[in-house]
């Protein structure tokens, strides 16, 4: 599981002279500045003793004439640079509890960290979470009706466009016949202003009916995603899988035994259930499972009512500790203390959402819970289940 506990940036400006022995033409008398992350689980030295190694490496590539990346800037789910997420870990855990991971191959091992937008997410190693999202289902379900990315498709109505040519060439007529008489232009005002109350009724119509047909569809995935499992769990008999509803998809977690998410099985069920493709690159990174606990600050009421920001502050700032900075790091200082109070009365409304809600458990008929791995799984879904609040009445957030 590759999650950090240090982090570290460092930049360093390099100059070439054309007495430099050594390098190619093109980059004589050119200069660069390069800057890279390091990451460590040991200490914050041992991180910027890494970033150090990276510019250095990534100079000496440069000396070689290869066109580097000069500077490296935070992406989403790790997109193509190959850098650890940047997420401060909030705890750590071990299932069975009070059980030491080097002396044990059953114990899970599970990080609790604060994603990019303030969320806490569990990070476990060995215990599959397969994320999907209404919009990978839609476009499998309905291939004809959605896009890649789970869009109703925009069909255009020829009745529709029937209409609008009318109304131009009426608009032409009209505008012909008053320019001929020297009639008032009102007329031809009342006509437009009529035309666009008309269309404009007609297209919040349809928005309507997309927007009804969505529902219906997105209503319709709860029964497809258990047909799903049904049909998986009758060809393995073996396996167990819970399944759990989120406000955009489902989780499943697969409960029959513990697994690597580098194992080829994982890569099967991430596309028989059609998992959501940046959820899956994030597991191949970081070598462990994800599950968002807590709210999408956005989905909250508190946001809407300006009790709380949408946009969790010092995003980039969380992995320095307050005594790295000096004096002219008062902005900087106060980002940091923006974010803990921030973090501070998130964690406090969050309590009143719940991040997914229990469904149900599907057993193979030959499934049998005596694996050695089965009290790891056992306590993790139940502090899993508090975690989300699975069971409470809440609105899902």
């Amino acid at each position: 599981m590759l999650i950090p506990k240090y982090w570290a940036q460092y930049k360093q400006r390099f100059e070439l002279s054309a007495t430099t022995d050594n390098v190619s033409d093109t980059l004589k008398s050119k200069q660069v500045t390069i800057k890279r992350y390091g990451w460590s689980d040991i200490s914050p030295a041992e991180a910027l003793s890494h970033a150090k190694a990276r510019v250095d490496d990534a100079h000496k590539r440069w000396l070689a004439g290869e066109d580097i990346l000069r500077r490296e800037r935070r992406e989403e789910y790790n997109e193509g640079n190959g850098i650890p997420i940047r997420e401060e870990i909030v705890s750590e855990h071990n299932f069975p509890e009070n059980e030491l991971s080097n002396n044990s191959a059953a114990v899970t091992k599970l990080v609790v960290t604060r994603n990019s937008y303030g969320a806490q997410v569990a990070n476990i190693d060995n215990i599959a979470i397969i994320d999907v999202d209404n919009g990978d289902l839609l476009r499998h379900k309905y291939p004809d009706d959605y896009n890649h990315h789970g869009f109703l498709v925009n069909q255009s109505n020829p009745s529709t466009k029937i209409k609008v040519w009318a109304f131009v060439f009426v608009f032409i007529i009209i505008a012909s016949v008053i320019a001929w008489l020297g009639l008032s232009w009102l007329w031809l005002l009342m006509v437009m202003i009529g035309a666009t109350v008309y269309l404009w009724q007609q297209a919040s119509a349809r928005d309507k009916a997309r927007a009804q047909k969505y529902a219906d569809d997105a209503a319709s995935l709860l029964p497809y995603m258990t047909d799903l499992i049904k049909k998986r769990i009758a060809i393995h008999p073996t396996a167990c899988f819970r399944l759990y509803q989120t406000p955009a998809g489902f989780r499943i977690i697969a409960t029959h035994n513990t697994i690597a998410p580098s194992d080829e099985l994982v890569a099967d069920w991430f596309e028989y259930f059609h998992a959501d493709a940046n959820y899956v690159r994030l597991c191949q990174v970081q070598q462990c499972f994800r599950a968002r606990l807590t709210a999408k600050p956005w989905r909250m009421s508190e946001v809407e009512s300006n009790k709380l920001a949408k946009d969790i502050p010092a995003k980039n700032f969380w992995f320095a500790e307050d005594n790295t900075f000096d004096d002219t790091d008062a902005q900087h200082r106060k980002d940091l203390e923006a974010r803990k109070q921030w973090i501070i009365h998130y964690d406090t409304y969050a309590k009143n959402y719940r991040a997914c809600r229990y469904v149900e458990t599907f057993s193979g008929r030959n499934f049998v819970s005596d694996s050695i791995a089965q009290a790891s799984i056992d306590t993790f879904v139940r502090w899993h289940d508090s975690a989300c609040q699975v069971d409470k009445e809440l609105e899902m957030a």
